[in-house]
């Protein structure tokens, strides 16, 4: 049996769609002003510190970007009494710090949703807060996940 080129083609046109779904799905963040990151880098502080003690929790903080947002949650965090550590790799799995990472994200689409989110990961916990992109509110308590 001849290969078909069309049907080679298609296959082909298919899976490459399959990928730019998969890249349309996610989303960038629009830039904020340099206050809003700060105002989100404190509320997550704030629940960080309900949850784990300040002054006696060490977190890894796994982020190698230099943006706005990262360097106000490194500042946040570190004036709440929290030791920091960044690394770009995992923490070592026979350490008492935590490791720490963060997403903060538009949902799908901010012009029209007008919701930025907020997911912070502390080992296998995770916590997640909606912003209003206008004013930045908070319509939502955080949600935890363990």
């Amino acid at each position: 049996m001849k290969p078909n080129i069309q049907t080679a083609t298609g296959i082909v046109v298919g899976i490459l769609a399959l990928f730019s779904a998969g890249c349309a799905n996610q989303t960038t963040v629009p830039g904020l002003p340099e206050t809003a990151y700060t105002e989100i880098a404190t509320d997550a502080a704030k629940q960080l510190a309900t949850l784990y003690t300040p002054a006696k929790t060490h977190f890894v903080l796994k982020a190698n970007d230099n943006t706005l947002f990262n360097n106000a949650v490194k500042r946040q965090l570190r004036n709440s009494g929290y030791a920091l550590h960044e690394s770009t790799e995992a923490a070592p799995e026979k350490t008492e710090a935590k490791q720490l990472t963060y997403v903060l994200d538009a949902l799908t689409n901010v012009a029209f949703y007008n919701y930025y989110r907020l997911t912070l990961s502390v080992d296998e916990a995770q916590l997640s807060r909606l912003y209003d992109a206008n004013n930045l509110t908070k319509p939502n308590y955080w949600s935890y996940r363990k």
